[in-house]
């Protein structure tokens, strides 16, 4: 996932390299927050629902939860498979909500990971790479990223990031 992370940045930087038109902070923004959203948050999200259903018990012992099987990854496939289809879904509707809805269903789903890679860390002393390595780190720095670059885009665009909300 480290690969698609860094390929997001790169591909939004190539397509603002290709694509001549004026190019705006807003478009700017929203272009990284696009490439951020499909490939970091969308083509991550299928990879690692696959990774989590074609070899749980060894994705489980990579992260140092060697009790059991490792059913519970066909859980975790299923939260990753929603954000991957649904990250990649920002491509085709390109709407600041949905945008936001992703990106706050990524947070909710990344840092609860981390709270649970720190978690074993320090009751169960669990230090393998998979549970305190890039796991940890991306689970914080990926919806952190997406957050950071909507609000930017919103404020950038004159868009206070509060939307309008419908009263009765």
């Amino acid at each position: 996932m480290l690969i698609l992370t860094l390929a997001a940045p790169i591909g939004a930087w190539i397509h603002m390299r290709r694509h001549p038109e004026p190019r705006s902070r807003e478009r700017t923004l929203e272009t990284f927050l696009l490439w951020w959203i499909a490939v970091a948050i969308g083509v991550a999200g299928l990879f690692g629902a696959g990774f989590h259903v074609f070899d749980g018990p060894a994705i489980a012992e990579e992260i140092g939860f060697t009790r059991g099987d490792g059913g519970f990854q066909f859980e975790n496939a299923m939260g990753d498979l929603a954000i991957g289809v649904t990250g990649l879904l920002c491509v085709r509707y390109r709407n600041p909500g949905f945008w936001l809805a992703v990106l706050l269903v990524t947070a909710i789903q990344y840092y609860g990971d981390a709270y649970g890679h720190v978690y074993q860390w320090l009751e169960n002393d669990n230090t393998e790479p998979g549970n305190v390595g890039i796991p940890l780190v991306l689970d914080l720095i990926v919806p952190t990223v997406g957050l950071l670059l909507y609000r930017a885009w919103r404020h950038v665009a004159g868009h206070d990031v509060r939307e309008r909300t419908v009263t009765s």
